[in-house]
This record gives C-alpha cells, sequence and structure tokens, in this order.
C-alpha cells in the first residue's frame, strides 16, 4: 500500500532519490520496477523493445475484450499489432492524411477562436481545458458513427474526399475487411479518442497556466509571433506556419517535459528474466516509466523544475526521435503513433490563443490559487484547479 496514493508519479521520485533510477516495489501481490531516469528508460524501451513492448495485464483494458483488438495492449510481434500500426503509419495518422484533413482542423479551430471572440466581447472567463477539450475531440470526429455511414452514399466521398478522421477508418475499413471488422472499429475508435482528446486538451491547459506565471515567456512568445504574422487580428496561424514559430514549438516541449500528460505512462509486462543496470527483473513482473520523474531529473536537466522553453532552441531534441531525452510518447515499438498530429494541435491552438489576445485571470485576488500548478493524477494528469482566464483582444 502506498502512504502517498493520490500522487504515484511524485511519490517514486522521491523514492528514488533514495534508493536509485531503477526500484523494485511490491505493490500488493505485484513486483513492480520503477524506472526514474533518461539512461535507464532507453535501455528498457529501446535497447530492450521486444523484452518490455507488451503492456500489464490491466482490468480495464481487459473490459470487452478491448485487449484482444487494441493497438495498446496488443504484443509487438502479434500480426494484428503489426497490422493495426500500419493502418496508423500509412493511413489514419500520415502526413498524406493529416494534410488533407487539415481544413476540418481549420473549421474547428475557427469555432473555437469565434467563442473565444464572443467571451472577449462580453468580458467573461474562457474555462481553458473544458474548452480545448471540446475543440480537440471535434478536430478529431464530428458525428457519430451511424450517421457518417450512412452520409457514405455521397458521391464526393467516394471519389476519396475526407470530412475527418473517421471518414479514413471507413475507408481503412473497407480496404482490410479481412483484418478489421466493424466490432473492432469501436476499439480503433476507443484508442484514438482515449489517447487524443484528453491529453492535448490537458497539454493545452498547463501551456497557457505556464504562459501566464511567466510573463516575460509570454511576451517573447507573442513577439515570435508577431514577427512571423504580423500584428493583425484577422490573420490565423496555420499548420505551415508552425515551423517558423521555434519559440512556440520550444514552449510546447518545455510543457510536455513538466507535464506529461500520462506521468506513468501505461505499465508494460516483463516478457522474460533480463538484466538491466545489474539488476535482475524477473518475467511476469509490471514495469512502470516515471516520465514525470524523467523530465526532471536534474542529471539531465538544468534547473529541472523551472519553466524555461529556452531550453529547446536550438536543440536536436524532437518529440519525433527514438533516441531523446524525454519519453513523453514512450518509446521503441509501442511510442505513440500521433506525435505529429498531438504537437501540431497543441500548438496550433495555443498559438493562436495568444497571437490574438491577452489573458486576464477569472478572480486577481485568487491569483495564487488560479495558478496553483498542484496536478490531480489519474490515467492523464490535470491541473488540480481549472484555469479559468478572460481573454482581452490585443491591439493590432
Amino acid at each position: 500500500m502506498l502512504p502517498n496514493t493520490t500522487k504515484p508519479h511524485k511519490y517514486f521520485t522521491e523514492l528514488a532519490k533514495t534508493h536509485g533510477p531503477l526500484m523494485s516495489l511490491k505493490l500488493g501481490s505485484i513486483t513492480a520496477f520503477v524506472v526514474s531516469n533518461t539512461t535507464l528508460a532507453q535501455q528498457v524501451l529501446l535497447k530492450n523493445h521486444d523484452v518490455f513492448s507488451t503492456l500489464y495485464d490491466l482490468d480495464a483494458i481487459q473490459a470487452h475484450d478491448h485487449e484482444k483488438f487494441s493497438i495498446g495492449p496488443l504484443p509487438a510481434s502479434s500480426p494484428k499489432w503489426k497490422v493495426l500500426r500500419k493502418i496508423y503509419n500509412t493511413r489514419l495518422l500520415s502526413d498524406k492524411m493529416l494534410e488533407q484533413m487539415q481544413n476540418h482542423r481549420y473549421r474547428e479551430l475557427e469555432k473555437l477562436l469565434c467563442y473565444v471572440k464572443e467571451c472577449s466581447q462580453a468580458n467573461i472567463f474562457v474555462d481553458v481545458g473544458q474548452t480545448v477539450y471540446d475543440v480537440s475531440f471535434n478536430m478529431l470526429f464530428d458525428e457519430i458513427v451511424d450517421m457518417r455511414l450512412k452520409s457514405r452514399k455521397d458521391q464526393v466521398q467516394r471519389l476519396g474526399l475526407y470530412n475527418d478522421l473517421l471518414d479514413v477508418i471507413f475507408d481503412v475499413m473497407e480496404e482490410q475487411r479481412d483484418n478489421i471488422s466493424q466490432d473492432q472499429l469501436h476499439h480503433l475508435l476507443l484508442d484514438l479518442l482515449g489517447a487524443g482528446k484528453d491529453t492535448t486538451s490537458k497539454t493545452m491547459e498547463w501551456a497557457m497556466a505556464e504562459l501566464l506565471r511567466n510573463p516575460i515567456i509570454l511576451r517573447k512568445l507573442q513577439e515570435e509571433i508577431d514577427g512571423v504574422m504580423g500584428k493583425d487580428n484577422s490573420t490565423t496561424i496555420l499548420e505551415s506556419h508552425i515551423s517558423k514559430l521555434p519559440y512556440l514549438q520550444a514552449i510546447v516541449k518545455e510543457t510536455l517535459r513538466l507535464h506529461p500528460s500520462a506521468p506513468l505512462l501505461l505499465p508494460r509486462k516483463v516478457e522474460k528474466d533480463v538484466e538491466i543496470d545489474g539488476f535482475q527483473l524477473s518475467k511476469g513482473a509490471m514495469l512502470i516509466i516515471n516520465a514525470w520523474a524523467i523530465g526532471r531529473d536534474p542529471k539531465t536537466w538544468f534547473d529541472p523544475d523551472s519553466f524555461i522553453p529556452d531550453r529547446f532552441l536550438g536543440s536536436e531534441v524532437s518529440m519525433q526521435s527514438q533516441f531523446n531525452k524525454l519519453f513523453t510518447f514512450g518509446g521503441g515499438k509501442k511510442i505513440c503513433p500521433g506525435i505529429s498530429l498531438a504537437t501540431n494541435m497543441i500548438s496550433l491552438v495555443l498559438g493562436n490563443l495568444i497571437k490574438s489576445y491577452d489573458w486576464k485571470l477569472d478572480d486577481v485576488g485568487e491569483l495564487k490559487q488560479v495558478l496553483d500548478m498542484d496536478d490531480y493524477y489519474g490515467i492523464t494528469i490535470k491541473k488540480a484547479k481549472s484555469l479559468r482566464a478572460i481573454p482581452i483582444k490585443r491591439s493590432s
């Protein structure tokens, strides 16, 4: 039994300071090994990925046989996993497909910006996390499955013009009839929704909170955006502009370093006895990667608890590279296939919210409480107190 069960990521981090970056714990009847630094994470996730590529058997994942059809729980050696991974990489989340679906994301972004504009004009607050959560959902799916199946009869969609990711999924189902059934579609949707909308919105909320706590960094970001986009509030940052905004990218990376959406990732199973850094890890044990501790390791990061986006400027550290110092998206064969989509969505929304507006806290009298960076642990990590702020239109 853990003495601090509400924040296991922080408890494990404190234990590692005494017992080292690779610890063996007894969680009830389960033997668990906890990895808390970059070097060991690279050893288990990259160099020994075959031993640690299977997720641990969790009751929640086994509901409705999800473990038999989901890309997460399926072993990397499974033929079904290989089919699903190929579908993700070549169809659902390929660069070509994400580019084809840009217009849908822009439509949802426009809805968000219209809502923020209305709040600004009425001088009312925006619940940042909840608002972005709604947009993240709509950027992935905007209608229920049955309605979309009926709309597939439209000749325009038969010509391969996609409205959103759901259209692509239905095409993949038709092409992969032997591998993907309609029943399996539900598991595919669950993977996409579970991994996408909640993690993106929470990261956005953390990023906004960090910027409001650090006005100098916020101003520097606005200056970068103004330099690229100009001060005309009628212009919108598009995904093609993100590569020209290195400080915006650095802020996203720094947010993910300090506030990984899944601080302990998903626990993995040790598939066979293996030695790591002189420690013997036994077959069948649980492996936990403490991404929260890795992102704050003082041996890797200077002033690790401070929000310093400049540390990533001119750096080769990329979210899409497995050989880096961050494990926010996992690593090895089971690295998240949606890295590009996630980082682009966060950059796109954050950049536009900062470009056109300054932000005033809902209740200045509760400044410390509103910007309290305490977190609430779950499958994803979120701010203990939601960020609510009033958008103030910037002068052109």
